[in-house]
């Protein structure tokens, strides 16, 4: 099983940036620092519904994925499964339970519920799901609904002027969905594709099990390419230090 995403570059860290006034900002030497962060996340994930060029964080509703590509075990699905151009929608309706910031561990962690993403994205797909021969392409759509999710990010620090740039290296981001349902229709055959989705949503909890990991993984990437666009432009103080 293996990912592999294609994302724009990251620009390099450049001149510190304000955060605009509908973000709102928690000094982490207040004693309720935690409590104000958790309620920070809850309203800042749904402002994140427009890009914001000044701090290069995109809109997330849509959110644009040029390229994935998700590959299957030897287990139900043995698939190579090619997305492209893809736009997620549903991002900034995160429910956030938990969101925690240490400073000296350097490490984030956040809990919630999304109630649904949709994945909408050109594909080509080749090989077997379950007893189906697979080898198609066409348009894509994939929903998860009631989507727990899990993250540990750990990031590093990199020094200029004075400020404090993080540079967050890891996710390890765990989705837990209530249902998915897929929706693949081909350019050439709809009766292949009737039958593909028949059999993927009969079959979606061992199915999509069997890729969740890769899904796991593209989401990792996403979550680390829009934090790290912030904070090439925002750093740990101007982000922290005042409220």
């Amino acid at each position: 099983m293996r990912t592999l995403l294609t994302f724009v570059p990251l620009l390099v860290l450049s001149t510190a940036a304000k955060i605009p006034p509908n973000f709102h900002k928690c000094n982490r030497n207040s004693p309720d620092f935690q409590t104000c962060l958790l309620q920070s996340a809850r309203k800042g994930i749904l402002e994140l519904v427009r890009p914001y060029p000044e701090l290069t964080i995109p809109s997330l509703d849509p959110f644009e994925l040029p390229e994935a590509t998700i590959g299957g075990t030897e287990g139900p699905v043995n698939i190579q499964q090619k997305f492209k151009k893809c736009k997620f929608y549903g991002l900034p309706k995160l429910q956030v339970d938990d969101f925690e910031f240490s400073f000296q561990e350097k490490w984030a962690k956040l809990s919630g519920v999304f109630p649904e993403i949709q994945m909408l994205c050109d594909y080509e797909m080749k090989g077997q799901v379950l007893v189906v021969p697979v080898d198609g392409k066409g348009n894509s759509t994939i929903i998860l609904k009631n989507v727990k999710v899990w993250d540990v990010l750990s990031y590093e620090e990199t020094k200029k002027k004075g400020k404090t740039y993080p540079r967050f290296k890891t996710s390890s981001l765990k989705i837990d969905p209530e249902l998915v349902v897929f929706d693949f229709e081909s350019r050439v055959d709809k009766a292949f594709t009737d039958n593909l989705n028949l059999v993927l949503n009969d079959n979606w909890k061992a199915i999509f099990g069997d890729v969740k990991g890769s899904y796991e993984q593209m989401f990792d990437q996403i979550v680390l390419s829009v934090v790290n666009s912030f904070f090439t432009k925002v750093t740990l103080e101007e982000a922290f230090d005042s409220a």
